[in-house]
């Protein structure tokens, strides 16, 4: 297994990781479907308060 050394003088030198671009990514797309949703149906993220919740 090789370490990599991160140089703090040449930002170029320090690769982001994989991981790390996949899961902004992700986030991303999850945020685009919910104002997808939202736009769709609004009235589905506000809860209807005159109907009694179960208990």
């Amino acid at each position: 297994m090789e370490m990599k050394t991160y140089h703090c003088m040449d930002p170029k030198e320090n690769p982001q990781p994989v991981w790390t671009h996949a899961q902004r990514e992700a986030i991303k797309e999850l945020q685009e479907d919910a104002v997808a949703r939202f736009k769709a149906d609004p009235d589905s993220f506000f809860p209807d308060p005159t109907q009694d919740k179960k208990p």
